[in-house]
Formats: structure tokens, C-alpha cells, sequence
């Protein structure tokens, strides 16, 4: 009972040591992780904006697919034609490139990764 009694002392001065670590720490690990969670959010954002910035570009290739399909569907109405006069003055027409049947960017789109898969080439 004897020896309970001198420790006691020391075990609570130990456990007032404790809460005094414990209270110096708070602060730091609370200062650690709020620097770790604004550098996460930065980090995010800027991850955030380059998705951003490949979307833009996609959808700008996107809107270019699109008029090279019209400017495409010109061109080869434009060598029909000249097959036609070709063919009326009795010359042999040039051989015309494949015909895109898709009607809509979309349904181009498919049938062309369709056909690169095909040729492994995605």
C-alpha cells in the first residue's frame, strides 16, 4: 500500500505530462492536416481544370469532324460529277473513295471506330 501511495504522485505528474503533450500536439496535427487538406484541394482543382481543358479539345475536334464530313460528302458529290462528264466524253472515271452512309456525326463516328478496330489499329 506504501508503494501505491509514492507512486501516485508519479502517475499523475506523468498523466499531467501527457494532457501537456497532447495539448502542444492538437494544434500541430490540426495545422498538419489543414495544410495536407488545402494542398489535396489544390491539387484537385487543378487536376480539374486539364479535365476541363481535354473536354474543350475533344469537343473542338468534335465540331471539326463535323464540317470535314460535309466538306468530305462535297468533294466526293464534286468527283461524281466529274466521273459523269469523264464517263460522257468516253474516259475512264476515277475510282471513287468509300462512301460515308452514316447520316448524323454520330453514327460516323461508330462506323469509323467500328472500322479502325477492325484494321487493329484501336
Amino acid at each position: 500500500m506504501k508503494d501505491e501511495q509514492t507512486h501516485e504522485p508519479l502517475l499523475e505528474a506523468l498523466g499531467d505530462i501527457r494532457a501537456q503533450i497532447e495539448g502542444h500536439l492538437r494544434p500541430v496535427a490540426k495545422q498538419v492536416v489543414q495544410a495536407e487538406v488545402e494542398r489535396l484541394r489544390s491539387l484537385s482543382v487543378q487536376q480539374k481544370s486539364i479535365l476541363n481543358e481535354c473536354l474543350m479539345r475533344i469537343d473542338r475536334t468534335l465540331i471539326d469532324c463535323q464540317s470535314q464530313m460535309e466538306e468530305y460528302r462535297q468533294i466526293r458529290s464534286d468527283l461524281a460529277a466529274l466521273n459523269e462528264r469523264l464517263a460522257s466524253l468516253g474516259a475512264e472515271p476515277v475510282p471513287m473513295p468509300i462512301h460515308l452512309a452514316a447520316e448524323t456525326l454520330g453514327d460516323l463516328i461508330l462506323a469509323r471506330v467500328r472500322g479502325l478496330r477492325v484494321e487493329g489499329k484501336i
